[in-house]
């Protein structure tokens, strides 16, 4: 079991194994995250979003590679679709961002195993691991999923969009989903001939927008040539500094707080209805096929079960 004062000293190696014992979860991860609490809080997370195929993993490569030449200390969590067979994530870490890695960052790999919304579910304590081990900046590649991708939104502080002309993304600029909780739209392969409707397009969206203290700037980039990079990096910064000004960080902890217990008490409940609360939870389903009990009044009596376990 990996200690949380060997996570603190920044040991590769034991930051590795820490978020490989949050990834199984368990007694373990309990113990290693209230061992970390009062450690937290220090790093600077952006979570870079968008539809498979725009260029994400790219330009977290190039992000990463330009804050660790500004001397800041880097992690890059990618996440994963989970392979059917295995369970683990496709890509490996030593695969996608060579020259991260030899810069000195940090990757790591983590696998969807099934959870929506465009996170593992392990990511919120692999963010606080990484924060304890005193990276200055973290990195979170979602999935590539698709609009309802929002879960981002609830773990970091700066989220960034990214999206290419031509993909038909132009209808979807508009629409609600993954579009509102951006604080920064990248249009990447600029150099494309479809990349100036797609700006347009999504300022056109950012019009209709109700007015707020925050306006998400639209960058062109073409993250292969570092083109537009430092104008991201910048936009990325300031977005920090707006969060510095006027107590957004504050407010983004308790949203992550607040999205953190919920998963958690929805977990518990999980596992002890597959466990001592199997047999009254089988009944109440039971009930309903037959019609002789709603869905609510089965679900306000598993409720009162998982009550009466519990105390």
């Amino acid at each position: 079991m990996v200690e949380a004062v060997e996570v603190l000293a920044s040991d590769p190696r034991s930051v590795a194994m820490a978020l490989s014992a949050v990834e199984r979860g368990g007694s373990g991860a309990e113990e290693l995250m209230a061992a970390l609490r009062g450690r937290l809080g220090r790093a600077r997370t952006v979570g870079i979003t968008g539809a498979p195929g725009v260029g994400k993993s790219t330009l977290v490569e190039a992000m990463g590679a330009a804050l660790l030449s500004g001397e800041e200390r880097v992690a890059v969590l990618a996440v994963d679709p989970s392979s059917p067979f295995s369970g683990g994530a496709l890509l490996g870490d030593r695969v996608r961002m060579p020259e991260l890695l030899e810069r000195g960052g940090f990757v790591r790999s983590m696998a969807t195993r099934g959870a929506l919304g465009g996170l593992a579910v392990a990511t919120s304590d692999a963010l606080d691991v990484l924060d304890a081990a005193g990276f200055s900046w973290i990195l979170v590649e979602t999935v590539g999923a698709g609009q309802d991708e929002v879960d981002v939104a609830g773990e970091v502080q700066t989220v960034v969009l990214v999206t290419v002309g031509g993909l038909g993304d132009d209808v979807q600029a508009s629409k609600a989903g993954v579009m509102e909780i951006a604080h920064v739209f990248v249009v990447n392969k600029a150099d494309q001939s479809a990349a100036d409707s797609q700006v347009a397009a999504i300022e056109d969206a950012l019009a209709l927008a109700a007015p707020a203290p925050w306006q998400p700037p639209v960058l062109r980039t073409s993250a292969l040539i570092g083109e537009g990079l430092a104008e991201l990096l910048a936009a990325v910064k300031n977005h920090q500094r707006f969060l510095d000004g006027c107590d957004g960080r504050e407010d983004a902890r308790r949203r992550r707080a607040r999205r953190r217990v919920e998963r958690i008490v929805t977990a518990m409940v999980q596992e002890r209805l597959k466990g001592p609360l199997r047999a009254a939870f089988a009944d109440a389903l039971e009930d309903v096929a037959r019609g002789s009990l709603d869905p609510y009044g089965a679900a306000r009596r598993v409720l009162e079960a998982v009550g009466r376990e519990g105390g």
